[in-house]
């Protein structure tokens, strides 16, 4: 494992408008003293950290303006278990109950098909909870919505957002959903739906992510009302492993683990009892 710093973000306009407050950046520094950060590649959501933020400061530029300067964990094939043990801090994770959906959503939503799906997403959630924006430090972003609902029980997702929602809101949901991405063409765009789910007293994040969404797609994830996720949660050992986030993709009339992370920020494979089986030849 090795060490480097960056500055991960400063207070300057960016080419597209944005800017964060100094007083953001400060913190964004307490933030990282409490819990670690994951180091993701260009805030995509389908590869696992290759590191963590251990610690970071905000230092005045020349110019006057300024920045958030972090270190970096970077984790290497090399590291082993012991190495790559942390001093206690955890990644943050959402453990909050929704009474229907919370909205997250970068500026690829700001043009007008995009502020006409955020306001019917307001008015599911029953405006308990706006749509918020997710600044991305990265001239082209990844195009990412993030659906959140939760808080359920291993084996009762399913069933608990269905009912949160309610049939009318659920169908709705679909269509909006459906209506959206039937218009909208870009390079990549990915549906993110965010359960936080509880077992052994423990809460961790469940991603389900639905990459380039097509109508036949949402349509088959709708009318599955995500039952495939408590399939596949109760086929896991959850409780081998403090684990803080699980991240499936739906594709072809299935689901697939594309990684875990566990509360220290370190990616996780999940070993089935198989291949277990086949390794003890």
């Amino acid at each position: 494992m090795k060490r480097i710093q960056k500055i991960m973000a400063t207070s300057h306009v960016d080419l597209h408008g944005d800017m964060i407050h100094p007083e953001a950046l400060k913190d964004a520094v307490r933030q990282i003293k409490e819990k670690y950060l994951p180091y993701n590649i260009e805030h995509d959501i389908r590869r696992p950290p290759i590191g963590r933020i251990v610690s970071a400061k905000v230092t005045k530029l020349q110019d006057g303006q300024y920045a958030l300067v972090a270190t970096a964990e970077l984790f290497e094939e090399s590291d082993s278990l012991e190495s790559l043990t942390g001093d206690g801090r955890k990644i943050p994770i959402r453990d909050q109950d929704i009474q229907t959906i919370v909205v997250e959503y970068d500026r690829t939503f700001q043009d007008k098909e995009g502020q006409e799906l955020l306001r019917e997403l307001s008015q599911i959630s029953g405006k308990i909870e706006k749509p918020r924006e997710i600044i991305k430090k990265a001239l082209e972003p990844i195009s990412t919505l993030l659906i959140g609902a939760g808080l359920f029980a291993v084996g009762a997702i399913a069933t608990g957002f269905f009912s949160k929602l309610g049939a009318d809101a659920y169908e709705r949901l679909k269509r909006a959903l459906i209506k959206y991405f039937r218009k909208k063409i870009s390079s990549e765009q990915i549906l993110d739906f965010r359960f936080s789910v509880k077992q052994y007293n423990r809460t961790f994040e469940v991603h389900v992510l639905a990459v380039n969404p097509s109508e036949q797609k949402l349509n088959e994830l709708f009318t599955s009302r995500f039952n495939g996720v408590d399939n596949l949660l109760v086929s896991l050992p959850l409780s081998e492993s403090d684990i803080a986030r699980i991240v499936l993709e739906y594709d072809k009339q299935r689901l697939l683990i594309r990684y875990a992370v566990k509360r220290d920020s370190v990616p996780f494979r999940f070993v089935r009892a198989q291949e277990k089986e086949g390794n003890s030849d």
